[in-house]
């Protein structure tokens, strides 16, 4: 099973290929592109059972790209607050399955209407301003919700260190992607020096007059030293 380099995270989407390398060389090998649903990274992983690789089937099928605010696991328990117009407000607890700056995912015991408004305290966070964007219902389970914050969340704040970290080691991924590529380069260029100085061989017409007396007389001046 495919998981995220980043967050190894396994909830991956197919991504659009890009340029000439990504439509030819590569998809003939078998590397496609995938965006991790989690943390967002886009990154290449052999399939070589994927359709992309049949000419009559590219990209034409697949859905537009949705871009998403990074999100992260959680499992963080949660007091949500409804704000009933008219009615007074209900407080449920519940878990934050997973959270981004943008907003949280919640497991509550009752579904909450579309378009709610509600007050959501993480645990070890300020409460904060949001409003319900989905909701589907699990029978038992409970009800899984998806909440917009009215203001992200601080990037320093201790429910954001998860994403820190992705972000930390999605550097680290480019980087050494990066170093890679320069010694790739670096063996190739010696590789090329190296054959090119193979097919170079001494003919002294080649040399001007004056380098062959010049190297006459350094071995004169040598050997006339004591």
């Amino acid at each position: 099973m495919k998981t995220c380099p980043v967050c190894l995270a396994s909830a991956l989407q197919i991504s659009h290929r890009r340029g000439v390398l990504e439509h030819g060389p590569l998809t003939w090998v078998g590397i496609l592109p995938f965006r991790c649903g989690q943390c967002q990274t886009r990154f290449l992983a052999f399939a070589l059972g994927d359709p992309r690789r049949k000419r009559h089937v590219g990209e034409k099928g697949l859905p537009a790209e949705r871009r998403r605010a990074p999100r992260w696991i959680t499992h963080t328990p949660a007091v949500v607050t409804v704000q009933m117009p008219g009615e007074a407000d209900v407080v449920l607890e519940g878990t934050a399955v997973d959270t981004s700056l943008e907003g949280t995912r919640l497991r509550l015991p009752t579904l909450v209407p579309e378009g709610s408004q509600v007050t959501v305290a993480l645990e070890g966070a300020k409460p904060r301003q949001g409003s319900v964007r989905w909701s589907h219902s699990h029978g038992e389970a409970g009800s899984l919700h998806g909440i917009r914050f009215q203001v992200p969340l601080e990037r320093s704040g201790v429910h954001s260190r998860p994403l820190r970290w992705v972000i930390l080691r999605r550097l680290l991924r480019r980087g050494l992607i990066a170093l890679i590529g320069l010694a790739a380069i670096a063996i190739l260029a010696y590789g090329l020096l190296w054959l090119i100085n193979s097919f170079q061989t001494y003919d002294p017409k080649f040399y001007e007059p004056k380098d062959l007396d010049r190297e006459r007389y350094e071995l004169q001046r040598s050997a006339d030293r004591p």
